[in-house]
Formats: C-alpha cells, sequence, structure tokens
C-alpha cells in the first residue's frame, strides 16, 4: 500500500515541473513586408544556417525560417520546423552568442533578438 503511495506522491511533485518549460521560439530580427531586401537576406541566411553540418545538438540543423505574419511583419526565427514546434531556450544557450557574433565590426548582427512563446507566434501567424 505504500507504494502506490510514493508514487502518486512523485508524480503530484515532479509534474508542475515537467510543464513548467514552454516551447519558445527566437525571434531573430523582423522586417515590414515591404522590404523586400531585408526579406530577401532572412531567406538567404535561413537557407545558409539550415544547410551547415550539425554538430551537437542535432534538432538546430533545420530550425531557421522566415515567417510572415498576419500583422504585415516578416520574422526571421530559430525554432520553428514544418509547423511551429518551438525548442526549450535552455537546450540553446549558445545560439543567441553565436548569432550576435556574426558581424566583423564588432557590432551586433542582429541586436534585436527575443524569445518568444509557441502560443503567441502562433497567434500572430493568424490574428493582425
Amino acid at each position: 500500500m505504500k507504494i502506490p503511495y510514493m508514487v502518486s506522491l512523485c508524480i503530484l511533485f515532479f509534474a508542475p515541473v515537467l510543464y513548467a518549460t514552454p516551447y519558445e521560439v527566437l525571434v531573430v530580427d523582423m522586417a515590414e513586408i515591404g522590404n523586400r531586401e531585408k526579406i530577401e537576406n532572412f531567406e538567404k541566411a535561413a537557407a545558409k544556417f539550415n544547410a551547415l553540418p550539425y554538430k551537437g545538438y542535432f534538432a538546430a540543423k533545420p530550425y531557421f525560417n522566415v515567417l510572415r505574419m498576419a500583422n504585415g511583419q516578416v520574422y526571421f526565427v530559430f525554432g520553428f520546423k514544418g509547423e511551429v514546434q518551438g525548442v526549450h531556450r535552455k537546450n540553446y544557450p549558445r545560439t543567441v552568442k553565436n548569432l550576435g557574433r556574426l558581424k566583423n565590426d564588432r557590432t551586433p548582427k542582429y541586436p534585436n533578438m527575443h524569445w518568444v512563446s509557441i502560443e503567441e507566434i502562433r497567434r500572430l501567424l493568424v490574428v493582425p
């Protein structure tokens, strides 16, 4: 009788921890829908990053993409594959650091990177 009690106690204790880490998307940069040059640069960068041979965390390879939002903005994101899935932020601590140092003149190429919840990205895809 004590074993089922201990199992249920463990489930109750660890259940909030399992759901506490939300899936998120890293918004690398944003542009207005009319800014063709910047959007083309996003698409080239996404293709370049997705073509890199993967090392380490294998799921990161195909996760760069360009999303056209319903509000007229275009997002260059990391954490998108097929339909928006997202990634655990804690699994990719070097992503922001590596993307931030892509320019040779020591200024960040993508200065406004930020993590956005999957729910918010899905909402922005359909609601203006």
